[in-house]
């Protein structure tokens, strides 16, 4: 592939870097999308919208950091509601029947056979797809760092969240260390570890991709009012291309 070009399926779509650089984005709620014979799962559009079906400015930051530091990303390429490619395949939330008070109608009724579709269809193809990303920088001699990006809401409950940024991790902190120190030295967010979620979820992505294969790794989390926009989305990826080069383990400028 040509410098920041893409290669997708239904399911993942994989956009070309240096390697070199020794860095890995992965967006795994980037799309809403869902093929039409799911029907939206019986949601109409004004759902489909809301953060229960994807993450709100996760695609746009991505592939616009991607090209700003000419590093290699994967992005999922359907909707979480489908199945969520950042749980275990054990995990019970897997397909979720109810999302923020909303019932998902075409899950309510899901068999074992139709999870395990799912499993085949999108599942696996988007994990298999960041395994081969990771196997490809052996040939440039480089361990990847992984970063998963996502966004979060910046209400729950009707209360305002007071986490503007939250670096998620398990285990291995080190790399999540270096973020939160290079964000606050850099802005005035508010940046906080293990918020507004818990790292460590059973075989979620950090999980397979990075304790599993002993990989330096941390989970963003991007507040969502900061991300609806282009312009909150550019003053991210500038911030995160600032201080990325000189944090990620093996980055070669």
């Amino acid at each position: 592939m040509t410098q920041n070009s893409v290669l997708e399926n239904e399911s993942f779509e994989i956009v070309d870097g240096d390697f070199n650089h020794g860095f890995l984005l992965l967006a795994d709620h980037a799309s809403r999308a869902m093929p039409a014979e799911y029907e939206n799962l019986g949601l109409d559009d004004a759902q489909l919208e809301r953060h229960i079906a994807y993450d709100i400015g996760v695609k746009e930051f991505t592939l616009r950091l991607a090209k700003k530091l000419n590093v290699p990303a994967v992005l999922g390429k359907f909707s979480r509601l489908l199945i969520d490619p950042n749980r275990g395949m054990l995990d019970p939330t897997l397909v979720m029947r109810v999302s923020d008070g909303k019932i998902i109608d075409g899950n309510r009724n899901i068999t074992d056979a139709g999870k395990l579709e799912r499993i085949e269809r999108f599942y696996k193809p988007y994990d298999a797809a960041i395994t081969s990303m990771i196997d490809e920088f052996e040939s440039f001699e480089v361990a990847p760092t992984l970063l998963a990006v996502h966004s979060f809401t910046p209400y729950w409950r009707g209360n305002k969240r007071p986490t503007e940024v939250g670096l998620l991790w398990n285990e291995d902190q080190a790399f999540t260390t270096r973020i939160v120190d290079a964000l606050r030295a850099a802005t005035d967010y508010v940046v906080h570890e293990n918020e507004p979620y818990r790292g460590g979820m059973p075989g979620d992505t950090m999980d397979r991709h990075g304790l599993d294969k002993g990989l330096e790794h941390s989970l963003l989390e991007l507040r969502q009012d900061y991300m609806g926009t282009d312009a909150g989305i550019d003053e991210w990826v500038d911030i995160f291309a600032g201080i990325l080069p000189q944090i990620v383990k093996n980055y070669k400028k």
